[in-house]
């Protein structure tokens, strides 16, 4: 299961997150990508016989390249072969660099660090870079990143059909991951991670949902039936564990059902984002109802916006409060009203500023997501947890109290995978108000051990077993001072 879960994690993270902007260029049209790769850096593809442990075997070689960093250098050339995962080392005198060709997946991890341009991605292709150079011409390199082995896209098409019959999902994980590897520019990527996510509302797998449903929304352009089956799929697995993809939020061109089945979700779920509330704005100005207004004041009194609560939670004669007119309603209200609106009833006090009122939202998107996260980490899934919880590091602000246990949950998180240097960076700002001090303590010092920093361990753990002597904690740091003694 964890396997999946890493690789799985490295497929959507390496599709949706660029290193720098990135253009679809066409092969045809670039004739520095037609360059040929020298016989001695040429990398051979062994013939391979498609099975399902066969398909097992090779997300491990991959998943072994990435977890090991594993290197190819290249001392010179301008055109070069590297296995998938891998890491291609070039020295050189460049500067900068820009890309003038990617596969469709527009995906990679490049960067000049120590007079060596670096770079690895997990999709098959080829990769086009221009680096450029103080007082010199700018040098093109052509990086044909494959797999080591050959393998059809016809062939494992036929197995994820094999595996769907058979609806096995284990083996359905295996042969869609390796399909959206090899061929992340085939138009039936999307069909294969819709098997996949298929199965997984059948089989009530939480994690396979959540990885498939946010692969579809970020990469594939999804029609509206689509997007309501990947919703309904969503909530019937993860129950109200999730928050909705931006994709959603595009009233005027979504279809009425979809309208619909988004605005239904928010209100379930019951912690709407700024986003959100804006869309349940836009809905209720179309079709107003009492339930939506009640919903709408009472998610707005929750987030601290008094005067729009109260608007919506007013029942004046049995009347319907008046779709109030802001930056997100208006076009919309004028549209369907002959800009005949009703405003604000004027003794409607405004107890909060718009400040006031994007601080609240804020917080609530902050800690929808912040949420997410702590599932992900007791569910003891902390890679996912670590990919959740980064993104909202920069909305962390000192007064949230979350903000604390944010830096324990991701210190933590990189200490039980191994990360170090991550899991030092969060866990040296854990302080003494948080009650899990002593154990990011704890943690600390064997950091700071296995880092080669004895003594500061040492004082880490005696100041540990002094002041939280009662605690495990506090036992345990007596323990390993005496193996460190």
């Amino acid at each position: 299961m964890k396997k999946f879960i890493f690789i799985a994690i490295l497929v959507n993270l390496f599709y949706s997150c660029q290193n720098l902007t990135s253009l679809n260029g066409g092969y045809g049209r670039i004739p520095e990508l037609n360059m040929q790769v020298e016989k001695d850096k040429m990398l051979s593809q062994e013939k391979f016989f498609l099975s399902d442990s066969g398909i097992a075997y090779f997300l491990d070689i991959v998943s072994s390249n990435i977890r090991n960093n594993t290197t190819r250098t290249y001392m010179d050339g301008n055109a070069f072969d590297l296995y998938l995962g891998e890491y291609i080392a070039i020295p050189t005198t460049a500067y900068n660099f820009t890309v003038i060709a990617t596969p469709n997946v527009n995906s990679y991890d490049a960067f000049i660090r120590g007079g060596v341009f670096y770079f690895r991605s997990l999709y098959q292709g080829k990769f086009g870079f221009v680096l450029e150079k103080y007082g010199e011409n700018p040098q093109t390199i052509v990086i044909n990143n494959k797999a080591r082995y050959q393998i059809s896209a016809f062939d494992l098409n036929n197995v994820i059909n094999k595996n769907v019959e058979e609806k096995d999902i284990g083996k359905l994980k295996n042969s869609v991951q390796a399909f959206k590897i090899l061929f992340p520019e085939s138009s039936r990527v999307k069909d294969a991670s819709f098997a996949l996510f298929n199965q997984g509302v059948t089989n009530n797998d939480r994690q396979v949902v959540s990885s498939e449903a946010t692969f579809l929304e970020e990469n594939c352009k999804l029609s509206s039936e689509e997007k309501i089956k990947v919703l309904l799929g969503r909530e019937k697995v993860l129950n109200n564990d999730y928050s909705l993809s931006k994709i959603y939020f595009n009233f005027k061109e979504n279809t009425i059902e979809l309208n619909e089945v988004v605005k239904n979700d928010i209100i379930k779920r019951g912690r709407p984002t700024a986003e959100e509330l804006r869309f349940l704005e836009e809905y209720y100005a179309i079709k107003p109802s009492r339930e939506l207004a009640n919903s709408l004041g009472v998610f707005y009194f929750r987030s601290g916006n008094i005067s729009k609560g109260t608007h919506y939670s007013e029942n004046k004669g049995g009347l319907l409060p008046a779709p109030l007119k802001n930056d997100f309603t208006e076009t919309i209200i004028n549209s369907t009203t002959g800009g005949n609106t009703t405003e604000t009833p004027e003794n409607t006090t405004e107890t909060t500023t718009p400040v006031e009122e994007n601080q609240n939202l804020e917080y609530n998107t902050f800690i929808s997501d912040y949420d997410k996260g702590l599932t992900y980490y007791n569910n003891e899934d902390y890679a996912e947890a670590i990919l959740v919880l980064e993104k909202i590091i920069p909305q962390a602000k000192v007064e949230y109290k979350e903000t604390q246990d944010l830096y324990f949950l991701l210190g933590n998180s990189y200490y039980v995978t191994g990360n170090q240097d991550k899991a030092r960076e969060y866990l040296e700002k854990v302080t003494l108000e948080n009650n899990k001090y002593p154990e990011a303590q704890y943690k600390l010092g064997d950091v700071y051990f296995k880092k080669g920093e004895r003594a500061k361990a040492i004082k880490t753990f005696e100041d540990v077993s002094k002041n939280y002597n009662s605690t495990v904690w506090g036992r345990k740091s007596i323990i390993y001072l005496r193996s460190l003694k």
